[in-house]
């Protein structure tokens, strides 16, 4: 029997053989990760450093800006500010001149009954009409969708009540 210090066959001690019969029996896959401090990836001092010259050249922008009279020629100097109440995504979609999804899918759907009214008043091909009905109709389910009111829905159209819902709309 060999003792923990004693020789190995092969030359080693007994236990070192055995864990280096373990670690070859292991893959890589069964290794268990451990992750290291973020510490050991990261440069603290450098980062810190990087930081301090963005803030320093920012500041040195502004000053430059303001010595320059930069802040004298801004639009609205002196006036109080306007401070926007309500709902804050129709406010900038105001201020950027960009109407919301479904005043343009109104503007379409306008187009859209226009022709529509053109084909049934030329009698058209009555499969055409249904088509253009059905198209029109489901431009309407969309903008009902996407209108934030029901105040703001509008019906379905038909061959009957189509001049009558085109009126009402403009």
């Amino acid at each position: 029997m060999l003792s923990a210090d004693s020789q190995g066959p092969y030359g080693g001690s007994g236990r070192e053989e055995r864990r280096n019969a373990y670690r070859s029996s292991r893959s890589d896959a069964e290794r268990p990760i451990i992750p290291l401090p973020a510490e050991t990836f990261e440069d603290t001092e450098a980062m810190l450093s990087g930081e301090r010259r963005k803030k320093q050249w920012v500041d040195d922008a502004y000053e430059e800006f303001v010595r320059k009279g930069g802040l004298d020629q801004l639009p609205g100097k002196g006036k109080p500010l306007v401070v926007p109440t309500g709902d804050i995504l129709t406010t900038i979609l105001k201020q950027a001149n960009v109407p919301p999804p479904w005043v343009a899918l109104r503007r379409e759907l306008q187009l859209q009954m226009e022709q529509t009214l053109q084909l049934i008043e030329a009698d058209g091909d009555p499969a055409q009409i249904d088509e253009a009905l059905a198209a029109v109709n489901r431009l309407i389910a969309e903008m009902n969708s996407r209108s934030p009111s029901l105040a703001l829905h509008r019906r379905k159209v038909t061959r009957d009540n189509i001049r009558e819902q085109w009126e009402r709309w403009r």
